[in-house]
């Protein structure tokens, strides 16, 4: 399959202005994973969908990925208008997007996020997919930021947060962020709680066995 025949148009109507626009999306028989790396960043074969998980409305800027639903209350949206919208210089981001401007769309739904008070589990994994795509940048220092931002979010929602799976995943990704941030300490008591948690899934447990493993793998080395 050709790069440009990878693409469709979707319809959206934006949750905050209601205007309607059309915006890239990647066909499925064009997701092609090569390699997933502990963190889930994927590379791919054809194109990266993930350059096209944010709808950003052209007229009021409004952003958000496109697996949540927003909820926005009438205070919310009238606010965002006075104080964003109404200062929002329209611009297009409904084409192919160029990881610079996959990079925007992100920032602008972490914004709107917290504008809106999404839930935390939805801010933490926006943090994570900006760090993915510093990591494509080969932009260390602004990833490991954003991959802290993204365990700071994520920590939270798994202390507080009545709706996150108990499928192993979030504390898994905890220990995983943990280790690329050189917290081996705090790495390894995710790790081992992942690998004693029954309910946990195999894979994540497979998971965490491997990353625990790899983690004593480097301390050798450097030891």
């Amino acid at each position: 399959m050709n790069f440009t025949d990878a693409f469709y148009d979707r319809k959206i109507t934006c949750p905050l202005c209601s205007q309607g626009y059309t915006t890239k999306k990647v066909l499925s028989k064009a997701i092609k994973a090569l390699h997933v790396e502990g963190d889930f960043y994927a590379t791919y074969s054809i194109v990266n969908p993930n350059y096209y998980a944010i709808n950003v409305c052209p007229d009021c800027g409004y952003a958000f990925l496109d697996k949540t639903k927003p909820k926005i209350t009438s205070y919310k949206r009238e606010l965002y208008r006075q104080q964003v919208g109404s200062r929002w210089v329209s611009r297009e981001y409904g084409g192919m997007r160029s990881i610079e401007q996959a990079l925007v769309s992100f920032k602008l739904a972490l914004f709107c996020a917290q504008f809106m008070g999404e839930p935390e589990r939805t801010i933490g994994g926006l943090c994570l997919q900006v760090a993915w795509l510093y990591r494509e940048m080969d932009d260390l220092a602004q990833e490991q930021r954003f991959l802290r931002e993204a365990l700071h979010f994520y920590t939270h929602a798994y202390e507080y947060d009545r709706m996150i799976d108990t499928d192993g995943r979030i504390i898994y990704l905890l220990g995983e962020l943990h280790r690329r941030l050189s917290e081996q300490k705090e790495a390894v008591k995710y790790f081992q709680q992942v690998i004693s948690d029954k309910q946990a899934l195999p894979k994540y447990v497979k998971l965490a066995r491997t990353q625990w493993a790899l983690m004593r793998e480097k301390q050798q080395v450097t030891s």
